[in-house]
């Protein structure tokens, strides 16, 4: 009964998440900046309450070098995401970041001795479907379409790197120090990014020009100052929650019932958020795509060859 209530908090978590983050985006008037802002204040709250939930435990070098490689990986991925959510759809943009899993998985095989059975196959051609539909030309919309799936693809390989990192700590003598190579990895994530956003600031500002002007007091991009902070808090907060949740289920249940629940059923979940609350409208091209990723994160997630 246990796992079954984590698993469920860890989904409404997630979903939550994503919902805040995309209207934060919908509201940001500093553009790149803005998304980097986002990114320090949420990392570092998830390292404060990762602090205090678990602590730092024992400390080795190779856990604070590679917590620092994820640290930098991970900054770059969140921005690059909340960049897509700004330019693309919600539903669209989490199945072709969550079809990244393909890369820890071929890393496996190539260099932890893991196997890739037939469930991998079909999620590769799956997944190769979901990226033709989603180049899908929109000449209303042709060079925001094509801004967008460039930072999806970004946002795929950053993904698979993280996972790669992950699966690097994981199978060292290291593997025990979890919490502490998180916690590495948001200080340095919430550093990197504002440094990053304190440059662009200054950029910004020393340009000053009437467009910058204007962004910033258009008032459809203008939210509560003290809101939009308590979101980027809310989602460092729900960040730490899930991280946390999931690493405990994922050494509890099945991985043929755990991952497809936690990936399959997030998008699925995340896909009608975005229909609902955003009001999101894919062509049939593009709503196709979406369902082929979704069974793409499915089979990827290996529940089949078990």
């Amino acid at each position: 009964m246990l796992n079954i209530v984590l698993l469920v908090s860890s989904l409404v978590v997630a979903l939550v998440s994503a919902i805040a983050r995309k209207y934060f985006m919908d509201k940001n008037f500093l553009g790149v900046a803005g998304s980097f802002i986002f990114n320090t204040i949420c990392s570092f709250i998830a390292g404060i309450v990762l602090l205090f939930w678990g602590g730092i435990g024992d400390v080795s070098t190779y856990t604070v070098i590679w917590g620092t490689v994820y640290g930098i990986v991970a900054a770059f991925q969140g921005v690059t995401f909340m960049l897509a959510l700004e330019t693309g759809p919600l539903s669209y943009t989490m199945v072709i970041s969550s079809c990244s899993s393909i890369i820890p998985a071929l890393s496996g095989l190539m260099f932890f001795g893991e196997d890739i059975g037939w469930s991998h196959i079909v999620g590769i051609i799956l997944m190769v479907l979901c990226f033709i539909f989603a180049t899908e030309k929109d000449k209303s919309k042709q060079k925001a379409n094509f801004i967008w799936f460039i930072l999806c693809i970004v946002i795929f390989f950053l993904t698979g790197f993280v996972g790669i990192i992950q699966k690097i700590h994981q199978n060292s003598p290291s593997k025990g120090e979890l919490n502490l190579f998180l916690i590495v990895a948001f200080a340095v994530s919430s550093v990197l990014s504002l440094i990053v956003s304190l440059v662009l600031t200054l950029v910004q500002k020393r340009k000053n020009t009437p467009e910058t002007d204007s962004a910033e007091k258009a008032p459809a991009k203008n939210g509560s100052l003290i809101f939009m902070i308590l979101i980027m808090v809310f989602c460092g907060i729900c960040y730490t929650i899930n991280n946390k949740f999931n690493l405990y289920l994922s050494g509890v249940m099945p991985s043929a019932v755990f991952f497809p629940i936690i990936n399959g059923g997030g998008l699925i979940l995340t896909s009608l958020a975005a229909f609902i609350i955003f009001r999101e409208k894919l062509s049939k091209a593009k709503l196709f795509g979406l369902i082929f990723g979704i069974l793409s994160v499915i089979f990827l997630c290996n529940p089949f060859n078990s």
